[in-house]
């Protein structure tokens, strides 16, 4: 004969009953009393000083037999396990980024699949519902969280839905959730223009080959692309942004092929770029003029220097240019380009004849401004010019062409503008501040000749 001795204490929640438990009956004398046992279960979590409850609960009958008869005689009664004890762990899951996924895991004690499992997060004052998911074979769960913040937070698991009703609660488990972020470093108070202005800085954690892309806000929400590029291994990164204007521009640099919240942006970054001559002077090797230096010209390239400098261009945007001068003549041509660079003159363009291979007639055609080349004079066999000393210097060639010796202008397609009547973007006149500045410099004009040459300025 089985004689009900208890029901399981607790239910899963989405499962239905767990079931119940019966113990088997010892028979005893007619003369023997029976034994009435009580259960009572304890379901109370143990919590730690902070309020995380850190234990599963348990259920744990008690008997208290009440004999009618001396002691010696009271049978032996043993009941089975009422119900499973309930238990559940939570793995230490890695340390993630507040826009990755934190991965958490874990099994229930007993191998059942489908158990529902609910993640839980400690926020100042509170736990707070994460996610929820159900037990695979042999009891495992997994979580795949994402964090909306950054910080070392506690999360713990249990099965069931509320702390009250729950079979168990894992102990609680802290994971440093750490904060993706790009940092821009501090940029200076201005660059010159065509400087190579940059935006630098490094994202962390690194995730080299990644791109990112430079925008700027042009307000109203707006913003613009200017750049893109890879980071490095160490997650540093630089992005170019046009450099060719004054201007100044407030970034910021954002990571790209990722989706809207998974974005980050660095901090905005104000870029002030200046309108600067930028004069910078090199050494010339006889490699750098070979096709306008020769043996038995006047000036050997040791005493021939490489002006780098920057000038307005025709569409209104700023240019790097470069001349081989004369050394003795470069202080002269700093000092006069700085005042015509400061008034928005135009150069077409401002290259070293050798690029020509130093033909002067293909030079001029290309409206090239230069200065040094070891030649004859372009219409005139018979004398050198005075190009070949490196101080004289032809500017916008096509703009203010040439009547040589022989009665022909230069360049061919300069003849439009034969007719100094008619005043035009990047003509000189004695109004204009280049002509000015060299003639400041004591510089003669070549506007003045009988034959006049309208490109070309010399020493007196």
């Amino acid at each position: 004969m089985k004689r009900f001795v208890g029901v399981a204490v607790a239910v899963l929640v989405g499962l239905g009953p767990v079931g119940v438990a019966y113990a088997d009956e010892t028979p005893a004398p007619s003369t023997t009393p029976s034994a009435t046992p009580s259960t009572t279960p304890s379901t109370a979590p143990s919590t730690t000083p902070s309020g995380t409850p850190s234990a599963s609960p348990s259920v744990t009958p008690a008997e208290t037999p009440t004999p009618s008869a001396p002691p010696t005689q009271t049978p032996s009664v043993t009941p089975k396990a009422v119900s499973p004890a309930w238990g559940i762990t939570l793995d230490q899951p890695a340390a993630s980024w507040e826009d990755r996924p934190t991965v958490f895991t874990g099994k229930i004690s007993q191998p059942i699949t489908g158990s529902y499992i609910t993640l839980w997060q400690r926020v100042p004052g509170a736990w707070v519902l994460r996610a929820a998911t159900r037990t695979t074979t042999g009891g495992v769960y997994r979580f795949s969280y994402v964090s909306a913040y950054s910080g070392t937070w506690a999360f713990r698991t249990m099965i069931g839905v509320k702390a009250e009703t729950a079979l168990a609660i894992s102990d609680y488990r802290t994971v440093p959730i750490q904060d993706r972020k790009i940092v821009i470093n501090t940029p200076a108070p201005w660059y010159a223009t065509l400087t190579g202005v940059s935006v630098t800085g490094r994202m962390v954690p690194a995730e080299p080959g990644k791109e990112l892309a430079l925008q700027e806000y042009l307000g109203s929400g707006r913003w613009r692309l200017l750049n893109i590029a890879k980071m490095d291994a160490g997650g540093n990164f630089r992005l170019r942004m046009p450099d060719d204007l004054p201007v100044t521009r407030t970034v910021r640099v954002v990571t790209r092929y990722v989706t809207q919240p998974a974005m980050e942006y660095s901090a905005l970054a104000t870029i002030v770029i200046k309108a600067a001559l930028n004069p910078k002077v090199y050494a010339v090797s006889a490699a750098m003029v070979p096709y306008t230096y020769r043996a038995g010209c006047p000036v050997k390239p040791s005493s021939l220097r490489l002006l780098q400098l920057n000038y307005w261009g025709f569409d209104g945007r700023v240019h790097r240019g470069e001349l081989i001068l004369r050394d003795a003549a470069v202080p002269k041509m700093i000092t006069a380009w700085t005042s015509t660079f400061a008034s928005k003159f135009p150069i077409r363009q401002m290259r070293r004849v050798d690029v020509y291979g130093g033909s002067d007639i293909k030079s001029m055609a290309a409206d090239n401004t230069s200065a040094f080349n070891c030649r004859r004079v372009t219409g005139d066999p018979y004398s050198l010019s005075p190009h070949s000393y490196g101080w004289a210097i032809d500017i916008n060639t096509v703009e203010n062409p040439y009547l040589a010796a022989n009665g022909v202008w230069y360049p061919s397609n300069g003849t439009a503008y034969i007719n100094r009547s008619v005043a035009r973007p990047g003509m000189l006149f004695s109004s204009s501040v280049a002509t000015k500045a060299l003639i400041g410099q004591g510089y003669f004009w070549g506007a003045g000749w009988s034959k006049p040459d309208y490109q070309h300025f010399q020493p007196k």
